[in-house]
């Protein structure tokens, strides 16, 4: 009985050991899949914690300042982060969202000074040239040249922003009326005023309202959808109200905003913070302007004043204050970093500058 026991088990025995390389290979080309499966798939996750991680820490920051409104972090051609905060209309809570217009305020000056410097390239302009030669009624006007106005060296006297519409032609007279025993002064004075006058001027040159020009030569030409000039504003269906300051214990203050006729050229702008993005980008990328023209463009004159924004060396940057809104605009030539803060609480704390600053180094620290 035992014999027959063991002629039965010295086959099996000697199977088993001639299929059991096979059956380690097939156990281990198996193993190798889900290996090489779970590796892939762990790089994956590591790669998405990476840029969230980056996403989160900005979030993070804007959350403990209490921010309401709308930041776009980018660079590298990838947005980091462009997401709103709080409310836009905060009495029928309205979400603030990337696309929320926003007036722009003074940041609106460097559309003005983008248009003069393709007139000038065409030869239909000299930034010497006196004021007189497009507002020849303009006091002492022979002695006030483009460039003064340009660089806020001009010394004018500023214009009150009311809210009835009016005219530029009729603005311009007012304007005119007010500096009736103007002097050149030649020293640095921020002015709403001057751009004024410039945005005139290209009225003056091409035959055509400032609106319209900007629409074809800047807006069209470098394919910028989210942004418009003017009261249109109004029209746009998700835009920001403005308020004095939404961090407080009371119900926060909305605030008016002057006419738009009486900001032309000098906050007459509205976007959404990736509209706004597309311009820094078209001027970087030269779209609007040539790369010479971009040298000259921004170069500083006095107190770190450029065409139409500041030049800090490692960053040039814009600001804009309209009432109830707050806008900031940094962008970095070299290295193509965009941030730009919108809030639609004026005396957001920490300020809109501050906050743009701290974002600017933050994004820089991670890559």
């Amino acid at each position: 009985m035992m014999k027959k026991i063991y002629l039965f088990l010295i086959p099996s025995f000697l199977a088993v050991l001639i299929m059991s390389p096979f059956c380690s290979f097939i156990l281990n080309k198996n193993s190798s899949k889900v290996t090489v499966s779970n590796h892939s798939s762990m790089n994956k996750v590591d790669f998405t914690n990476d840029q969230n991680k980056n996403n989160g820490e900005i979030d993070r920051y804007l959350q403990q300042i209490h921010f309401n409104g709308v930041v776009l972090v980018r660079k590298n051609e990838e947005n980091i982060l462009n997401k709103g905060y709080g409310y836009r209309d905060i009495s029928n809570q309205l979400p603030n969202k990337p696309n929320t217009y926003y007036p722009v305020g003074s940041i609106s000056k460097f559309f003005v000074s983008t248009s003069l410097m393709q007139l000038k390239e065409e030869g239909k302009i000299s930034f010497n040239d006196p004021i007189s030669k497009y507002i020849p009624d303009f006091p002492n006007g022979s002695k006030l040249t483009l460039f003064h106005l340009i660089s806020h060296t001009s010394g004018i006297k500023k214009q009150k922003e009311l809210f009835n519409p009016i005219s530029s032609s009729n603005l311009i007279k007012k304007i005119v009326k007010s500096n009736v025993h103007y002097k050149p002064l030649n020293k640095w004075d921020y002015n709403d005023t001057n751009y004024i006058l410039l945005a005139y001027v290209i009225e003056k040159v091409t035959g055509i309202p400032y609106g319209e020009y900007i629409k074809t030569h800047i807006f069209d030409k470098a394919n910028m959808t989210e942004i418009g000039q003017g009261n249109d504003f109004y029209k746009t269906r998700n835009h920001a109200l403005g308020y004095l300051l939404i961090q407080s214990k009371n119900d926060p203050q909305q605030l008016r905003i002057p006419n738009f006729n009486y900001l032309l050229g000098c906050g007459d702008i509205y976007a959404t913070v990736s509209g706004l993005q597309k311009m820094d980008e078209a001027l970087i990328s030269n779209k609007l302007i040539l790369s010479k023209s971009f040298t000259q463009f921004i170069k500083p004159y006095q107190n770190h004043y450029a065409y139409g924004f500041y030049n800090k060396g490692k960053y040039l940057y814009n600001r804009g204050v309209v009432p109830g809104i707050n806008c900031m605009n940094v962008f970095d030539p070299v290295s193509k970093t965009y941030v730009i803060v919108f809030s639609n609480s004026q005396k957001v704390k920490p300020n809109t500058y501050e906050i743009a600053m701290n974002l600017f180094k933050l994004v820089n620290k991670m890559t």
